[in-house]
């Protein structure tokens, strides 16, 4: 069985969830190392869980919020492109809906949402 905590631990360096951590996955994370996060999305994509909150939306999760500090803190412009084409083509190639539903913040004023939530709407408005 794939022990998705474990592996993203030993390969990325992500602590492991404390006892009763409930967004283990959105601050545990470096935004420094969300190309590390990518690229390990890529290579267990198999492997990992699918099923609804599990191992891909997890990891999903912490790559965007890593993409949200980075734009936040007006990191390089061109390197947040290339990362968000990459977690783009992860949250359509998985289907993963619910991670950009989340992240498009229905309903709410952009100015009250996410850095990254005008990208994820984007994404969303593509969808329907």
């Amino acid at each position: 069985m794939f022990d998705f905590v474990t592996r993203l631990h030993e390969e990325c360096g992500v602590r492991y969830p404390e006892k009763d951590d409930q967004d283990w996955e959105f601050c545990a994370g470096d935004y420094k190392r969300t190309e590390d996060y990518i690229n390990f999305y890529k290579k267990y994509a198999d492997e990992m869980d699918s099923c609804r909150w599990g191992d891909k939306e997890c990891l999903s999760n912490m790559i965007i919020q890593g993409i949200d500090d980075m734009i936040c803190l007006k990191e390089d412009t061109d390197y947040i492109d290339k990362l968000w084409l990459e977690t783009r083509q992860i949250l359509l190639d998985d289907e993963l809906y619910n991670v950009i539903v989340y992240w498009s913040c229905v309903g709410q004023p952009i100015e009250d949402c996410f850095a990254v939530t005008s990208r994820m709407r984007e994404i969303l408005r593509s969808l329907i």
